[in-house]
């Protein structure tokens, strides 16, 4: 597959309503449903380039463009597949759509499934209040005066440090929990340097 410059995978959580995210998705070089998904991109008048998954609650596909990729492993979920289908295609790195909302256990998977794969696709995932990106090493975000700033750890602990935030981080040792939530950027950009991968929850407004 010709490497693609602005690939989008839509989860089939709530689809966001900011115009500015949904303009994101329409001008992606590539749309990615996964399963039914596609169903709401329809509904905002989106064709996806591919749908993938087990297929089962898809509408009646008029448009014959749209390539289907059934994965019938009911082992793994159709997020973990599609990641799985995205490394077999080389397209390594992805913006992600509807991941939050609908079904809290989805919800916690899709962060976990991220989890498993943070050192092997680049991602970032945008809902209508946060953009998120893991983090691992030494990154520069780029941020503004008084946004919001949440790190979470979520296999094992990790030593983190930070630069330009409110209540900076040195040495901290950070395991899964709450201890990180609601910090606050300080300039146009933080710095955070961590030992293991963690992500980074930084709201939109």
């Amino acid at each position: 597959m010709n490497e693609k410059k602005n690939v989008s995978v839509i989860l089939n959580g709530q689809m966001p309503t900011d115009d500015t995210i949904i303009n994101q998705i329409t001008n992606s070089d590539y749309i990615i449903a996964v399963d039914g998904s596609a169903n709401k991109l329809f509904d905002l008048e989106i064709i996806p380039d591919v749908i993938i998954g087990d297929l089962d609650s898809l509408q009646n596909i008029k448009n014959k463009n749209i390539d289907l990729v059934e994965t019938s492993d009911q082992n793994k979920t159709d997020f973990r597949k599609t990641l799985e289908w995205c490394i077999e295609k080389k397209i390594l790195n992805i913006s992600i759509f509807g991941i939050s909302g609908e079904s809290e256990d989805h919800l916690l998977g899709n962060y976990y499934t991220l989890a498993d794969f943070g050192e092997k696709i680049s991602w970032k995932a945008f809902t209508d209040f946060s953009v998120i990106s893991p983090c691992f090493g030494n990154k520069k975000f780029e941020s503004f005066k008084g946004q919001k700033v949440s790190l979470f750890s979520m296999k094992g602990s990790s030593v983190v440090n930070s630069e330009n935030l409110e209540y900076p981080l040195k040495s901290y040792n950070l395991k899964p929990s709450d201890e990180a939530v609601r910090n606050i950027s300080v300039e146009n950009y933080f710095i955070i340097e961590s030992t293991n991968t963690i992500f980074v929850f930084q709201s939109r407004v």
